[in-house]
């Protein structure tokens, strides 16, 4: 069985019912619908040269039309390639190379600008996705296709990992394996089927329309989410009238900044999902304070494993809290019941296995069947944690961010954690320079003080050996934009060191 399988299976029980909902283009289509779109888009892509085992890469903004491409080529037995297309060049070319892809799908503007880059240029077939939904297409006839041949194993999806700590690896989704990690979203993010979702991943799943929900595509900028306003996200939930939210923390950030700057309270909304940076206590308390009654969940997980844990918000005690405000990490609640955690030592890098964790990374010799099986049975994440004595999963942060000072173990992101706590502060990141550490703090907008002379600022500086607290704007990095750029801190570093901090 796969996605298409399962998406297949609701078109026949559920024909009618809406299964999109496209704010920004003011369209919604019900199961069957999306369905005979995506029958249309496979008819258009065959006659275009298209065929099974294909690598295409797609710059598609997200939409309804993303929805019903991504379905077609499921149904192609074609791999989906997804690049961020605002990585950078460098990282364009070098996704691209890596996987060699027969074709690209995106729109006129970004066909053009891919034109001028080296491996986009090698690409055969170019097509302009509005193409696929062109008056002539439209009233074509077309047969259902026969989805037989799409095994478990045949490969779905390629991603890309970001390449922060050099090479971009490349990460292969098989069908089944979509399947399995589907399966596992769905058993923990739990949706009745007549309810809306709003969410702005991840999309590649097609989890909330797998699991029978009706998804609700947001209308913003897809490649800044964090600039995002609140009152947008507000006016679009109330049109919208979803009822559970799916968003990274950093939109979530503004919209509950902004209700409580209004003192706007929204009741009747069932549950609020985030995760994919870290999620700490403050907006957790945020959300039950603007959404009264709703359910709030905190996910942990990676590209490679999505998810590991899962966080209610109700159960964080106040012992959990006072220990993450003393530096012992974030708690990050506890594992799904379908993956299994191991830590190296007591406190050490955390790794997983089970159905949703990829079995290893596509090799660079291009053999369209061959893994890289140097991970193993388990995958290491690369973040490091424990599990307390109940078996709840507490992060310290990447096992880059360790420093040794005279001896003493440091854990960045423990501490910046405990930082977080700090009403003044919105957002804070350690950076070492000449053995000593530094604290760059965004101020919170109601803070109007300086922090160094604010008593819990001060606490907490004192108490980790905190060199100098530097007031200023923490760079994050383009994937997330609420994930800290350690690379451009550094530089920042430099330019404060020069100012003679």
């Amino acid at each position: 069985m796969t996605i298409t399988d399962k998406l297949k299976g609701l078109k026949s029980e559920y024909p009618e019912k809406i299964a999109l909902i496209d704010l920004k283009n003011r369209r919604e289509a019900s199961f069957s619908e999306i369905d005979a779109e995506s029958e249309r888009a496979v008819s258009y892509l065959r006659k275009a040269g298209f065929k099974e085992g294909d690598r295409i890469i797609l710059f598609i903004p997200v939409s309804m039309d993303f929805y019903i491409i991504l379905m077609a080529l499921f149904k192609m037995g074609i791999q989906a390639v997804f690049i961020d297309p605002y990585a950078g060049i460098s990282h364009i070319n070098k996704c691209s190379s890596l996987v060699s892809p027969e074709g690209i799908i995106g729109d006129w503007k970004i066909l053009f600008l891919g034109s001028m880059l080296k491996e986009i240029r090698k690409i055969p077939l170019k097509i302009n996705y509005r193409d696929i939904f062109s008056e002539k297409s439209i009233h074509e006839n077309h047969t259902e296709t026969d989805i037989n041949s799409i095994t478990e194993d045949t490969p779905a999806l390629i991603s890309f990992t970001s390449g922060s700590t050099g090479f971009p690896k490349v990460i292969m989704r098989t069908h089944g394996f979509l399947l399995g990690q589907h399966n596992v979203l769905e058993k923990n993010l739990k949706f009745g089927e007549n309810t809306g979702v709003y969410s702005s991943f991840p999309m590649f799943l097609l989890s909330h329309m797998a699991g029978g929900s009706t998804t609700v595509i947001p209308d913003i900028d897809f490649r800044k989410p964090a600039r995002t306003g609140g009152r947008t996200v507000l006016e679009q939930l109330r049109e919208s009238n979803a009822k559970n939210i799916v968003l990274p923390p950093s939109i979530l950030e503004n919209l509950t900044e902004y209700m409580l700057e209004n003192a706007i309270r929204m009741e009747g909304m069932e549950t609020v999902y985030t995760g994919g940076a870290p999620v700490f206590p403050r907006l957790m308390d945020s959300l039950a304070e603007t959404f009264p009654g709703c359910r709030i969940r905190a996910l942990y997980g990676a590209s490679e494993a999505e998810p590991i844990s899962l966080l209610n918000y109700e159960d964080i005690t106040e012992r959990e809290r006072d220990g993450m405000k003393e530096g012992k990490g974030l708690l990050a609640g506890n594992k799904v019941n379908e993956i299994e955690i191991k830590i190296n030592g007591e406190t050490g890098e955390i790794s997983v296995k089970g159905e949703n964790v990829l079995k290893g990374y596509l090799q660079d010799n291009d053999n369209r069947k061959n893994l890289d099986s140097d991970m193993g049975k388990w995958h290491d994440t690369g973040d490091t944690g424990y599990l307390d004595n109940e078996g709840r999963l507490f992060l310290l942060g990447r096992l880059k961010g360790i420093i040794r000072i005279e001896g003493q173990i440091y854990y960045l992101f423990s501490i910046e954690t405990a930082f977080s706590f700090c009403k003044g502060i919105k957002k804070s990141a350690l950076a070492v320079k000449n053995d000593r550490l530094y604290l760059i703090a965004e101020k919170d907008r109601s803070f109007t003080g300086k922090l160094e002379e604010d008593m819990e600022v001060a606490k907490l500086k004192e108490k980790f050996g905190i060199f100098k607290i530097i007031e200023g704007k923490i760079p994050v990095d383009k994937r997330h934009n609420s994930k800290v750029d350690y690379r451009k801190l550094e530089k920042l570093m430099e330019k404060y060191w020069k100012q003679g901090f």
